[in-house]
């Protein structure tokens, strides 16, 4: 029994030292898959600025708009003109 114990722990011991041995140096994939993780979070950025330039561009009223609103409220004041000569 006990030299299975110690079988176990030097097995053990190898293993924590191959494993953190083997984390120090970065491949060529850890590589790649970092750059493809910036190339992601820049395309991100640049989707969330184009995202804002949009909704700054929808907020702003055009003529066609401005129009619009003025043909809503002669029309909203018609029916209400309309509504007072009925009753």
């Amino acid at each position: 029994m006990k030299t299975l114990s110690s079988l176990f722990v030097l097995i053990a011991a190898l293993g924590f030292t191959l494993f953190f041995t083997g984390c120090e140096k970065e491949g060529p994939a850890e590589k790649a898959g970092q750059k493809i993780d910036q190339m992601m979070e820049k395309t991100e950025e640049q989707l969330d600025e184009a995202k804002e330039a949009i909704e700054d561009t929808l907020d702003e009223e055009g003529p066609a708009e401005k129009a619009g609103e003025k043909i809503d409220e002669a029309a909203e004041e018609v029916e209400e003109e309309i509504e007072e000569t009925m009753h």
